[in-house]
C-alpha cells in the first residue's frame, strides 16, 4: 500500500463530517458528541500529515487525540441514555479516562511515546458500551437496524475498536517485531479504517431528524 492510498484512506472520515455538518441543524442534537468526534478525527489525520511531512514526529497530537476521543465517545452514550439511573458510571469513566491518561503520558519514555496501555483501556470500555447499546436497539428498533443510525456507529464502533486492542497488544509485547507483519497489521488496519469511515458517513445520512413539537394554545 503506497503512502498516499493510506492518506486517502485515513482522510475517508471527511466524508462524514462533510454530510454531518451539512444536516446538522435538521438533525436530533443527541448526535452532537459523533459529530465534534468526527471533526476532531479529520483535523488529528490533517494535523498528523502534516507533521509527518515535516519529518516530525506525530505522537503529540496523536495522544491529545487519543484523550478526546473516548470523552466524546461516552458522551455519545451518555446523551443515548446509556447510563440512564447510572450517571455515576458516566462520571467514573470520564474522569478515569483523564487520570490514566494522565498518568501514561508522564511517564512516556523515548521508546514509549504513545499511549498505549491507555488506548487498550478505553477500547475496552467502547467496545462493552456499544455492545450493550447494540443489545438494547435490538429490542427497541422496529425498523431495519441497518437505517439506523445509532445501530451503525455502535457496528463501526465495535470493528474498529476491536481491532484498535489487538494492534496495542501487538505493539506493547513485541509480537511485531517482524518487520513484513507490521507492515501486514498496518495495511489492515487501513482498511478497518476506511471501512468504519463509510459506515459512519452512512450513519450521517440516517441521523433522524430533530423533533417537532406543537405548540398548543
Amino acid at each position: 500500500m503506497s503512502f498516499v492510498q493510506h492518506t486517502l484512506f485515513s482522510l475517508s472520515i471527511a466524508i462524514g463530517v462533510v454530510i454531518g455538518w451539512v444536516r446538522f441543524r435538521k438533525t436530533d442534537p443527541a448526535f452532537l458528541p459523533f459529530l465534534l468526534l468526527l471533526t476532531a478525527g479529520l483535523l488529528n489525520e490533517l494535523t498528523g500529515l502534516f507533521v509527518m511531512l515535516r519529518g516530525q514526529n506525530n505522537s503529540v497530537n496523536y495522544n491529545i487525540y487519543s484523550l478526546a476521543e473516548p470523552i466524546l465517545i461516552t458522551w455519545q452514550f451518555h446523551r443515548w441514555k446509556l447510563f440512564n439511573g447510572r450517571n455515576w458510571l458516566y462520571f467514573l469513566l470520564q474522569s478515569t479516562y483523564v487520570l490514566v491518561w494522565a498518568a501514561e503520558y508522564a511517564l512516556a519514555t523515548e521508546s514509549h511515546l504513545f499511549n498505549s496501555y491507555f488506548q487498550i483501556l478505553y477500547s475496552f470500555a467502547i467496545v462493552v458500551m456499544s455492545i450493550m447499546m447494540i443489545n438494547r436497539l435490538l429490542f427497541s428498533v422496529t425498523r431495519s437496524l441497518f437505517t439506523d443510525a445509532t445501530f451503525l456507529i455502535c457496528m463501526g464502533l465495535v470493528l474498529y475498536f476491536l481491532y484498535a486492542i489487538l494492534l496495542e497488544a501487538f505493539w506493547l509485547y513485541g509480537l511485531n517485531k517482524s518487520r513484513v507483519f507490521q507492515l501486514r497489521i498496518y495495511y489492515l488496519m487501513s482498511y478497518i479504517n476506511l471501512f468504519t469511515n463509510i459506515i459512519f458517513a452512512l450513519a450521517t445520512l440516517w441521523m433522524p431528524l430533530k423533533r417537532r413539537y406543537i405548540m398548543r394554545c
